[in-house]
Protein backbone atom coordinates (compact mmCIF):
# COMPACT_ATOMS: atom_id res chain seq x y z
CA UNK A 1 0.00 0.00 0.00
CA UNK A 2 1.23 3.47 -0.87
CA UNK A 3 0.93 6.16 1.81
CA UNK A 4 0.51 9.83 0.83
CA UNK A 5 0.84 12.49 3.55
CA UNK A 6 -1.38 15.28 2.26
CA UNK A 7 -0.32 17.96 4.75
CA UNK A 8 3.00 18.29 6.56
CA UNK A 9 5.33 21.06 7.71
CA UNK A 10 8.86 19.66 7.37
CA UNK A 11 9.79 23.21 6.39
CA UNK A 12 9.09 24.40 9.95
CA UNK A 13 12.03 25.65 12.00
CA UNK A 14 11.45 22.95 14.62
CA UNK A 15 12.88 20.49 12.05
CA UNK A 16 16.04 22.55 11.41
CA UNK A 17 18.29 20.23 13.44
CA UNK A 18 17.11 16.90 12.04
CA UNK A 19 15.04 17.64 8.92
CA UNK A 20 16.96 15.36 6.57
CA UNK A 21 16.87 12.46 9.04
CA UNK A 22 13.11 12.89 9.55
CA UNK A 23 12.50 13.01 5.80
CA UNK A 24 14.57 9.86 5.34
CA UNK A 25 12.68 8.09 8.15
CA UNK A 26 9.21 8.91 6.82
CA UNK A 27 10.18 7.60 3.39
CA UNK A 28 11.62 4.42 4.88
CA UNK A 29 8.41 4.02 6.90
CA UNK A 30 6.40 3.87 3.67
CA UNK A 31 5.28 7.43 2.98
CA UNK A 32 6.03 7.62 -0.73
CA UNK A 33 4.55 11.08 -1.33
CA UNK A 34 4.03 14.09 0.94
CA UNK A 35 2.85 17.67 0.48
CA UNK A 36 4.90 20.22 2.41
CA UNK A 37 2.67 23.21 3.10
CA UNK A 38 3.93 26.78 3.39
CA UNK A 39 1.89 29.11 5.57
CA UNK A 40 3.94 32.26 5.00
CA UNK A 41 6.39 33.46 2.36
CA UNK A 42 9.50 32.12 4.14
CA UNK A 43 8.02 28.68 4.82
CA UNK A 44 6.60 28.57 1.30
CA UNK A 45 10.08 29.10 -0.14
CA UNK A 46 11.41 26.30 2.09
CA UNK A 47 8.56 24.03 0.94
CA UNK A 48 9.49 24.61 -2.69
CA UNK A 49 13.18 23.93 -1.98
CA UNK A 50 12.34 20.67 -0.20
CA UNK A 51 10.22 19.58 -3.16
CA UNK A 52 13.09 20.39 -5.52
CA UNK A 53 15.59 18.31 -3.54
CA UNK A 54 13.40 15.28 -2.65
CA UNK A 55 11.59 13.58 -5.50
CA UNK A 56 8.73 12.30 -3.32
CA UNK A 57 7.92 15.68 -1.75
CA UNK A 58 5.56 18.23 -3.27
CA UNK A 59 4.86 21.78 -2.14
CA UNK A 60 1.74 23.82 -1.58
CA UNK A 61 2.31 27.49 -0.99
CA UNK A 62 0.31 30.41 0.23
CA UNK A 63 0.18 33.52 -1.89
CA UNK A 64 0.39 36.46 0.51
CA UNK A 65 0.43 39.19 -2.14
CA UNK A 66 -2.63 41.34 -2.58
Amino acid sequence: MELFDTHCHYNDEKFDEDREEIIKLIYEAGITKAVVVGDNIENSKKAVELAKTHNFLYSAVRNTSK
